[in-house]
C-alpha cells in the first residue's frame, strides 16, 4: 500500500482517507482544498495501490502518535482498510463498498469482476469512469482530478487484488470494525442492494441519486463525517 501525506501539521485527529482501486493522491488533494475552505483542521494521510498490504516504513510510528483516528474508505479501500496493520481507530466510514468486494450477494458480481480484469484497456476505463461517475457532466468533473495511472499500472492492482480476494486471509483489523456506512443508490459498480445485504445491522445512509464516485455529492470531508455526528 502506498501512502501520501496531504496534510501534516501535528493536529490531534488523523483522518486515514482509503481511496479505490487505480487511484491516486489527486481525489485526495482535491478533497482537502475543499475541506480547509471549511475549516478542516485533522491531519490527511492517503491510502492507495494495494498491490501489496503491507504499510510501509514509518506508517504505523507515524500513525501511532495521533489521539484519534478515523477511517474514511471508499469503493475497495473499505476492504483494504480492514486487511492493513492500522492503530486504534476511533471512527470509521465505509462508503460505497463492502467487505465481501467480490461477491454475487454483497459485492461485485464475480462475472463482472473477471471480465473488467480481462478486458482493460484505455477503451474499457472510459467506459468504467462513465459508470462510476454516473453521467456525462459527472465524468467531465471527474477528468480534472482522474489519477495520473496507465491502464496497465492498473490493471496490475486489479490483479494483485484478485489474489487478496481469494487468499481470503482474515483483517488485520479485527479490533475495529465500520461504525456507519453511506451507500449510492445509483452505484453501478457495487449495486445498492448488494450493500444494504452486506451491512445489515449497521447504521446507513442511502442517497438515491449518488453512482459510485460520491465525492460530487459531498463537496468535502465534513459532510462525510457528519452522517456519523
Amino acid at each position: 500500500m502506498k501512502t501520501a501525506w496531504l496534510r501534516k501539521e501535528g493536529a490531534e485527529e488523523l483522518l486515514l482517507f482509503f481511496n479505490g482501486w487505480g487511484m491516486d493522491r489527486r481525489i485526495g488533494d482535491h478533497l482537502l482544498a475543499e475541506s480547509l475552505s471549511d475549516g478542516f483542521d485533522a491531519d490527511l494521510l492517503l491510502c492507495y495501490d494495494y498491490r501489496t498490504l503491507e504499510t510501509e516504513p514509518g506508517f504505523m510510528r507515524e500513525a501511532s502518535r495521533y489521539g484519534r483516528i478515523t477511517v474514511i474508505a471508499w469503493s475497495f479501500g473499505v476492504w483494504a482498510a480492514q486487511h492493513v496493520e492500522l492503530p486504534l481507530i476511533e471512527r470509521s466510514i465505509a462508503i460505497n463498498g463492502t467487505l465481501h468486494p467480490v461477491n454475487s450477494e454483497r459485492g461485485i458480481n464475480p462475472l463482472v469482476f473477471e471480465s473488467t480484469l480481462a478486458t482493460w484497456s484505455e477503451k474499457s476505463r472510459n467506459r468504467f469512469n462513465r459508470r462510476m461517475c454516473g453521467s456525462a457532466e459527472a465524468l467531465a468533473l471527474f477528468s480534472s482530478m482522474s489519477p495520473d495511472r496507465t491502464t496497465a499500472d492498473q490493471q496490475v492492482e486489479l490483479e494483485q487484488l484478485q489474489e487478496h480476494f481469494l487468499a481470503d486471509s482474515p483483517p488485520c483489523g479485527a479490533e475495529w470494525r465500520y461504525d456507519h456506512s453511506i451507500i449510492g443508490g445509483r452505484d453501478l459498480v457495487f449495486p445498492a442492494e448488494q450493500q444494504y445485504r452486506a451491512w445489515k445491522g449497521l447504521p446507513q445512509t442511502v442517497i438515491a441519486d449518488m453512482p459510485h464516485f460520491p465525492f460530487f455529492h459531498f463537496r468535502n470531508l465534513q459532510e462525510v463525517l457528519a452522517c456519523i455526528r
